[in-house]
């Protein structure tokens, strides 16, 4: 019976960080408005987890809305985010780990910096935050978000 609870303990903590919810709001308040939802696959805007998919993300490409069949917007390989779905276009901006950047130099300006939880304008990590987000997101979404 106790080994049983156990079970049922360890995959309901798995099963709810699965299907988390990321929440991306303007600023540095965890309490303000939600601006985005992110369930791992679609895009949402405000909190509710029923409206409208704005993008889809298969691990690679985003398309707009909720089906994985239509016209790939944009396509990511980890690093560098292209329009389109080939991976030999222009790349629009690239991500070093910590730093957002326009084009595929790793050493032009830096856009934006995000350390996991706040997104903030150019390469200090001490500026004014521009968004959170309270779990993860891919980088790829945080670009489409804020550009």
């Amino acid at each position: 019976m106790i080994k049983n609870l156990g079970l049922l303990i360890v995959l309901t903590l798995i099963t709810s960080s699965i299907f988390a919810q990321t929440n991306i709001r303007k600023g540095s308040s965890s309490y303000g408005t939600v601006l985005y939802n992110w369930d791992g696959e679609n895009l949402r805007q405000g909190s509710s987890s029923y409206g409208s998919v704005i993008i889809n993300w298969d691990g690679e490409n985003i398309r707009k809305g909720s089906s994985s069949y239509g016209t790939v917007l944009y396509n990511w390989d980890g690093e560098n985010l292209r329009k389109g779905s080939s991976s030999y276009g222009t790349v629009l901006y690239n991500w070093d780990g910590e730093n957002i950047r326009k084009g595929s130099s790793s050493y032009g300006s830096v856009l934006y910096n995000y350390d996991g939880e706040n997104i903030r304008k150019g390469s200090s990590s001490y500026g004014s935050v521009l968004y959170n987000t309270d779990g993860k997101i891919p980088t790829a979404i945080l670009i489409y978000v804020i550009e």
